[in-house]
C-alpha cells in the first residue's frame, strides 16, 4: 500500500528523530509494549446486486498494522463489539447488527516477521438489507499477543447493505474516473470495471489498468451524450442534476491545450 509505505517513512524519520533526541538529552526510547491497530476508521460493504441465495453471506478484510516488535511467530488479534453510550443515536453510530444473526468476528492475524495484518469480519446478507443498512462498531481487544493501543486506532465502523454504498476507497479510485461522487457515478464504474473497489496501489490493479477503466468510463459517458444528445447527470450528492465530468475529458482537454 502507497499509504503503508508513507506510514513506513514516517516511523523511520520520527524514529530517527528520537534516537538523536536521547543521544543528547538521555531520554530512553520507547518501550510501550506491542500493540495493533486498525488503518482507517469506517468502512462501507455493499452486498449490491447480490441477492441471498446468491451471496448469503461476505468476509470483509480489515488492514491491520504494529507498533512495537516483528517477531519470528504468528500473533493473534481478537474484537468484540463495542457498546454503544448512553443518548446514542442510530443516525450516528448506533450499533444495528446482532452477532451471531448479522455477523461474525472471525480475529485477525499478524504472520510471523510481518509488521501488517489482516482482520476478517463475516456479515450476513439479508431481505432486509435491501431498504436498510447494519452498523457494527468493532474494537480491537487486549490478549497475550498485544495489548491496546490508541484510541483512534483500535476501533473501526462497518457498514452494510444491499444498497449502493460509496466505497472507503473512492478517495484513491476517483482519480482514474470523476472528481464527484454520485450514486450515478458508481454505477457506471461498476459496469466499465466489473468491481466494487480497488486498490490500484497494491498491484490488485495497476496504475496502467486503472487508466484504461478511466477511458472505458469516459466512454460510455460520451456515447450517452451522443445518443441523447444531453450529457449524463449527478443523480444524487453535493453535485446532483449537473453534467458528470470524466477526469479522463479533462486530462485530453489539457493534453490538446498545451
Amino acid at each position: 500500500m502507497l499509504n503503508k509505505i508513507y506510514i513506513k517513512i514516517m516511523l523511520l524519520l520520527v524514529g530517527a528523530a528520537l534516537v538523536t533526541g536521547c543521544e543528547k538529552s538521555g531520554l530512553q526510547p520507547y518501550t510501550g509494549g506491542n500493540t495493533v491497530g486498525f488503518w482507517v476508521h469506517s468502512i462501507n460493504h455493499s452486498f449490491y446486486g447480490e441477492g441471498v441465495e446468491t451471496l448469503p453471506k461476505d468476509t470483509i478484510v480489515l488492514d491491520l498494522a504494529i507498533t512495537g516488535d516483528v517477531v519470528d511467530y504468528d500473533r493473534h488479534v481478537d474484537g468484540t463489539f463495542i457498546l454503544d453510550a448512553a443518548g446514542t443515536e442510530e443516525k450516528d453510530l448506533k450499533n444495528t447488527a446482532v452477532e451471531g444473526k448479522d455477523y461474525k468476528i472471525l480475529g485477525g492475524v499478524v504472520k510471523a516477521n510481518e509488521e501488517y495484518g489482516e482482520f476478517m469480519v463475516e456479515v450476513y446478507n439479508t431481505d432486509e438489507l435491501k431498504e436498510k443498512e447494519l452498523k457494527l462498531n468493532l474494537a480491537i481487544k487486549e490478549n497475550e499477543d498485544f495489548s491496546v493501543g490508541l484510541g483512534e486506532n483500535r476501533s473501526i465502523t462497518i457498514t452494510w447493505s444491499q444498497k449502493i454504498m460509496q466505497p472507503t476507497t473512492w478517495r484513491a479510485m476517483r482519480f482514474f474516473f470523476c472528481s464527484t461522487y454520485s450514486t450515478q457515478v458508481y454505477k457506471i464504474f461498476m459496469q466499465v470495471t466489473g468491481l466494487k473497489e480497488f486498490y490500484y496501489y497494491e498491484g490488485i490493479v495497476s496504475v496502467d489498468e486503472a487508466y484504461v477503466m478511466g477511458r472505458n468510463f469516459g466512454n460510455v459517458l460520451r456515447a450517452y451524450e451522443k445518443e441523447h444528445g444531453t450529457p449524463m447527470l449527478h443523480d444524487d450528492g453535493t453535485a446532483a442534476g449537473t453534467p458528470i465530468v470524466p477526469l479522463h475529458y479533462k486530462r485530453m482537454i489539457m493534453k490538446h491545450s498545451s
